[in-house]
């Protein structure tokens, strides 16, 4: 392409419109073609200047320029490694809920916000059904208008189950790191009152004339009865004549408190129950399941897994490295074993989900997973499904709650024991031979 050429006093219009001032010869300009190769990145340039300071962030961290966030101020003690977040990974409590809350009962549980519904006194029940009582504490049984017992439903919206830091820990933007900026040791309150004098309630009531459950007091422990007990109360729900219509009857997964208390198994008439020294452990589940973790300033350890250090504390003389201490595991895995066996006998335990709920497999009886049991529906000699007597339907209650509890014997040893006694001569007619005698 040919250019016109530029004398010294002369501008022209470029070929392409742009104004060229002439201010000597030149020679040929390139206007237009192909983009040349990219050239070698230049050394960096020298730093500006410091920019001046920001104004304190609400709520700093307390340090003596007035109130700025700390370093790690936003990490400590939950987000660094092997924190209170990665320890609850390591949790039962992180696993997915695999059930889908809808309105039913199960968010006051599940729900990540079930907690706070509850002690704020909302949750939900069908008109004309009934008065529920102290719910705020844990209680969701109630007996309805017409009679029978029912229990409480969920008051939140969310509608899969979590559970999360604010499902236990009464976090708001007066205290939430995330908002104030640092975290101040004693904020994260338990969303259920913990002092000395405060109760919580599991359902089982003392008789079956009222929907009462009964009071334990636990301190930061009440936050765990709240879920971890039965949902059913065996006073009201064992009757004269019991139906086994469901793969699911019986107390629900997790009873642990129920086994603790000593209150909650089902109790046979004219026989008297007690309970271990562990009822005597500060802070009861909190004091065994959550020690301080020196690692991360003594905060209590949230993957909640017990150590048998802890136990070593009053148990001196133990040298093992595992929970049987003093075999008492194994004599409550044995006791068990041989209630299983028995109630499979009976034709009264399966792992089927769908008819026709096979009896329970000689591998199933093999593999120690008592916890995997469910009850198995049958034909009763007059047609219909498997009715069962009172004494029997106990039993069979007692060996649930122990082997949903998943301790075999540590939560609480003498009663688990007297539970098992009970419940195995009760189906065989003779006493047992996994252990010696009743504890007394």
């Amino acid at each position: 392409m040919a250019y016109p050429s530029l004398n010294r006093t002369n501008g022209l219009l470029g070929a392409f419109g742009v104004l060229v001032l002439a201010t000597g010869p030149l020679v040929a300009i390139a206007c237009s073609g192909d983009e040349g190769p990219k050239g070698e990145t230049g050394l960096a340039g020298q730093p500006g200047p410091q920019g001046t300071a920001g104004a304190p962030l609400p709520g700093g961290g307390g340090a003596a320029d007035g109130g700025s966030i700390l370093s790690g101020a936003c990490t400590q003690p939950c987000h660094t490694f092997g924190g209170v977040v990665d320890q609850w990974r390591f949790s039962n409590h992180s696993h997915p809920q695999e059930n889908l809350i809808g309105g039913g009962p199960c968010g006051n549980c599940h729900g990540l916000d079930g907690l706070q519904q509850r002690v704020a006194n909302k949750f939900a029940i069908a008109p004309d059904s009934g008065t529920p009582a102290n719910v705020p504490s844990g209680h969701m049984n109630y007996k309805t208008t017409a009679g029978p017992v029912t229990e409480i439903g969920y008051g939140g919206a969310t509608t899969i189950g979590r559970i999360h830091c604010t499902t236990c820990h009464d976090f708001n933007p007066t205290n939430d790191p995330h908002v104030v900026g640092k975290y101040v040791a004693g904020t994260a309150r338990i969303r259920v009152p913990g002092g000395v004098d405060d109760t919580v309630f599991i359902e089982k009531s003392a008789s079956s004339s009222a929907t009462t459950g009964q009071s334990v007091a636990y301190k930061t422990a009440n936050v765990c009865v709240m879920c971890h007990k039965s949902r059913k109360d065996v006073t009201s729900y064992i009757a004269t004549a019991n139906v086994i219509s469901s793969s699911h009857w019986g107390p629900h997964e997790g009873p642990q408190t129920d086994v603790y208390s000593g209150k909650g198994g089902y109790h046979f008439a004219g026989l008297t129950y007690g309970t271990s020294a562990h009822a005597a452990i500060g802070n009861a589940c909190v004091g065994c399941h959550m020690t301080p973790a020196a690692g991360n300033s003594n905060v209590p350890d949230h993957t909640m897994k017990p150590n048998v250090a802890y136990c070593k504390t009053c148990h001196t003389s133990y040298t093992g490295t595992d929970f049987d201490i003093q075999g008492g595991r194994t004599l409550v895995k044995n006791a068990l074993k041989e209630l299983e066996v028995a109630l499979n006998d009976a034709a009264l335990l399966t792992r089927s989900l769908a008819a026709p709920y096979a009896p329970l497999s000689d591998d199933d009886l093999a593999d120690g997973q008592f916890n995997l049991d469910l009850t198995r529906p049958g034909s009763s000699p007059g047609g219909g499904n498997l009715s069962l007597d009172a004494l029997t339907a106990g039993a069979l209650y007692n060996y649930l709650i122990i082997a949903r509890s998943k301790d075999l014997g540590v939560h609480n040893p003498t009663y688990e024991k007297q539970l098992l006694w009970d419940s195995i001569r009760q189906l065989k007619g003779v006493d047992p031979t996994s252990l010696a005698s009743r504890p007394q």
